[in-house]
């Protein structure tokens, strides 16, 4: 059997186009699998090698009638021109991936001005740098990252949301946010445009080694619960066949959104 050691899994759901895209081993969504999604249903990816370097990215577009499938291209576009290979540290790594993310706000929000059907296009971005045997996470918007350790599914990321900051501020409980109609409004999104703001994700360091690292964006979230997800990844050793039981569960939801998911099995990096 062939050791799979990541898997990109992308899927239309219940939609009639698909504004998500994703950043695997340097491919991501062309501009014509994008067209042919709505038959085509999903994409998936597979690599039996992960590089001591390595950047993945998945990014939920929105806005517009084709907007959406903009942004989110763009975004996974420009990141897979990030030259990662020359740096030393994390950290080096880590600030040329903000130094891009702050090019590709720009991008996105110039190309919405520029043509009136992109207008107020916008993606969320989830990305994780691989560096050696560090981690880091970085995210903007709602899409998230998750590590399960083989028993336990951990979040990573903090959704910016509306909805999220009611949380932190103790203002609503987790039961009324669940029904709060503003909770998915977005704080902060690549395609933002304010005077004077500077987009730049939120950043973590988590040990990740040993388990496996999963980037989603929200179709995954909104359909299965913590508990279902960590359910799934517990059921089964092989990756490939846990990204592909996750996607055919939140696919099951009669209102199922665009659904894009990697996992990665960090104790792997081929050095």
């Amino acid at each position: 059997m062939v050791d799979i050691k990541a898997v990109c899994y992308s899927h239309i759901g219940k939609r009639e186009n698909h504004e998500d895209n994703f950043l695997f081993q340097g491919e991501w969504l062309s501009p014509q699998v994008q067209s042919e999604m709505p038959e085509r249903k999903f994409v998936e990816c597979h690599s039996e090698t992960i590089a001591p370097v390595s950047l993945f990215a998945v990014s939920d577009g929105m806005g517009g009638h084709n907007g959406g499938e903009v942004a989110s291209r763009i975004c996974v576009e420009k990141l897979s021109g990030v030259e990662l290979s020359a740096c030393s540290s994390l950290e080096q790594a880590v600030e040329l991936v903000q130094n891009k993310i702050a090019e590709i706000n720009h991008t996105v929000c110039d190309a919405g001005k520029e043509f009136q059907s992109l207008s107020h296009m916008g993606t969320t971005l989830v990305a994780a740098l691989t560096f050696d045997c560090q981690c880091a996470i970085l995210n903007i918007g709602d899409s998230r990252a998750y590590f399960f350790d083989g028993d336990t599914l951990v979040q990573l990321t903090k959704d910016q949301t509306e909805g999220q900051r009611l949380l932190d501020l103790k203002l609503l409980t987790e039961e009324e946010v669940a029904n709060f109609p503003a909770r998915k409004h977005l704080s902060r999104y690549i395609g933002r445009t304010q005077e004077g703001l500077v987009i730049r994700a939120a950043v973590s360091h988590p040990a990740c080694q040993g388990g496996k690292l999963l980037l989603c964006s929200d179709g995954l979230t909104d359909s299965l619960s913590v508990a279902d997800i960590a359910h799934i990844l517990h059921g089964s050793d092989n990756i490939a066949e846990a990204g592909r039981l996750l996607m055919e569960a939140a696919c099951r939801d009669d209102h199922a959104d665009n659904i894009t998911l990697i996992l990665i099995s960090l104790g792997a990096m081929d050095v």
